[in-house]
């Protein structure tokens, strides 16, 4: 989508309005539940919603035992970050000075983040790729219907921020900061929002905080909570203010609602909407070509097969590479085997390892590395593996393949998005550890669209299966597609909540209601 122009801000005065409502409003229901004010023009509406609270107004109606606790627990938690930020310090520093890495963003990551003039606006935060796409489709609708707003997106990590810039532009892009001090006040006071929407659950209690002091609403979009962070929470749900600091859960499904109403999240916030994630697919009629500018620079033959290892982690690239090889055995030919690790930075070390594997076995083809063969301006040479060592490149790549293996599962991370290669239609394979995918996987395994694996002899066996019948991969890749077109909708809903989060705390923001 194309980048919005930022105008230069001028210096903000010191001096702020008081806010029109004096205490922070209640809880409120996620549908829309309030109509413009016809009388209201609508500069008077865009001028009520940017003005701020001076902190701590809004929360004198809280019991003076409840303020108590949550400031004793707030100082812990201030202290607890500083020690550890101490502890990690040597460590950012040794990245930022010897790889680079940390270094861009970092005045944002403290809070100094570029002004943004007054006027409606939505932050929109995703902490890395995975949420950052899912957020695309919302914020292209939120910006069709209400023009008038703006929506500006932040991320945590380098590879979102790198992906969050080329999808949205630069000018409206930059790190979330650092939960610490003022940081997260600086920036809220920079960027000055009408509303926070925060990509499936981030719960920082300094950045919530910060927004109920300045009367900012918050909500929760895609919202999903594992059993492993449940169960953390549960455990200290007493020490949790910043849960009643979110006016609305936009939740995927039944599992999640009920697991955040079992940690006393009033049922009146929250909504299930579904997964936007299926809603940013681009779902195709048929299986799509390959990337034909990949397929010459990896000088793929039409009959080559080609394994895709997509977002790998720590250990897993070195099992793929040996089942590569004991599959090309199986088959009787040459296997391509292409590694898209979740995190590029570690490419370096994957490369070593995975070439000393094929000297250990005698095999002299090369690893080569994508960034390498651009450089160099030249083609692979013939059977040559692959590693990817860029971002944003993982959907043009799987186009490549006749069968993906998603990573993140073989060992114990939780697994990564699957839903991409099964959009694309093809045979998707991964391993047993996917707690952070349940519903999808659940879905998708149910509707036999998808196979798992205990483990890397497994995934030997599954991979000689659909390599040597490519007619059972195809029929199992297309029952995929169909699962993910039924389970589309969430943006709708999502759109729905989030019209009754803002008529409900901004009055006239979005003008008057369509009821035809």
């Amino acid at each position: 989508m194309a980048p919005r122009k930022r105008q230069p801000s001028p210096r903000r005065s010191r001096s702020r309005a008081s806010p029109t409502n004096g205490a922070r409003p209640g809880a409120i229901s996620p549908a829309p539940v309030a109509r413009a004010r016809s009388s209201r023009s609508a500069t008077d509406a865009a001028s009520e919603v940017t003005r701020q609270q001076t902190p701590g107004t809004g929360l004198a109606e809280k019991p003076l035992s409840k303020r108590l606790g949550a400031a004793l627990v707030f100082g812990f938690y201030h202290l607890v970050f500083f020690f550890g930020f101490l502890v990690y310090l040597p460590v950012l520093v040794w990245r930022v000075l010897a790889s680079g890495e940390h270094r861009s963003g970092l005045r944002e990551r403290l809070g100094f983040v570029p002004p943004r003039e007054p006027g409606p606006r939505i932050w929109v935060h995703g902490v890395s790729v995975g949420e950052v796409k899912a957020a695309l489709p919302l914020v292209q609708e939120i910006e069709r219907r209400w023009p008038q707003l703006e929506c500006v997106i932040s991320s945590t990590t380098p590879t979102g921020d790198e992906l969050a810039r080329r999808l949205f532009g630069e000018e409206r892009v930059f790190y979330y900061p650092l939960d610490f001090g003022r940081f997260p006040l600086r920036a809220l006071d920079r960027v000055r929002p009408s509303c926070v929407l925060l990509m499936e659950l981030e719960l920082w209690p300094n950045f919530l905080r910060a927004c109920e002091h300045r009367q900012i609403p918050v909500g929760v979009i895609n919202g999903r909570i594992s059993q492993k962070s449940f169960r953390g929470y549960k455990k200290v749900r007493g020490l949790l203010p910043q849960i009643d600091r979110i006016d609305l859960f936009c939740v995927q499904n039944e599992l999640y609602r009920s697991r955040l109403h079992e940690l006393q999240v009033p049922p009146e916030r929250l909504r299930i909407t579904g997964n936007l994630k299926y809603d940013s697919l681009e779902l195709r009629d048929s299986v799509p070509k390959r990337d034909p500018q990949l397929v010459d620079l990896f000088g793929l033959g039409e009959d080559e097969l080609v394994l895709v290892a997509g977002s790998t982690h720590a250990d897993e690239e070195l099992q793929l590479a040996s089942c590569s090889l004991q599959l090309e055995q199986r088959l009787g030919r040459k296997l391509r085997l292409i590694l898209v690790p979740r995190h590029p930075e570690r490419s370096r070390g994957i490369h070593g390892g995975v070439q000393r594997l094929l000297q250990e076995r005698g095999d002299a083809r090369g690893v080569l590395r994508l960034t390498g063969l651009r450089d160099r301006q030249e083609r692979a040479p013939e059977g040559a593996w692959i590693l990817i060592d860029t971002i944003g490149e993982l959907e043009a790549v799987y186009t490549l393949a006749d069968l993906v293996f998603v990573g993140g599962s073989l060992v114990k991370h939780g697994g990564q998005n699957m839903l991409e290669p099964v959009a694309l239609g093809k045979a998707t394979v991964f391993g047993p550890h996917t707690w952070n995918f349940q519903r999808d996987v659940e879905l998708l395994l149910e509707g036999q669209a998808v196979r798992q694996v205990r483990d890397a002899e497994e995934l030997l066996e599954v991979a000689t299966e659909l390599l040597q019948e490519p007619e059972r991969a195809l029929k199992m890749a297309q029952r995929a597609g169909e699962i993910l077109r039924v389970n589309q909708g969430a943006l709708a809903q999502t759109l729905e909540a989030v019209e009754g989060l803002l008529r409900e705390k901004h009055p006239g923001l979005l003008g008057p209601l369509d009821v035809g």
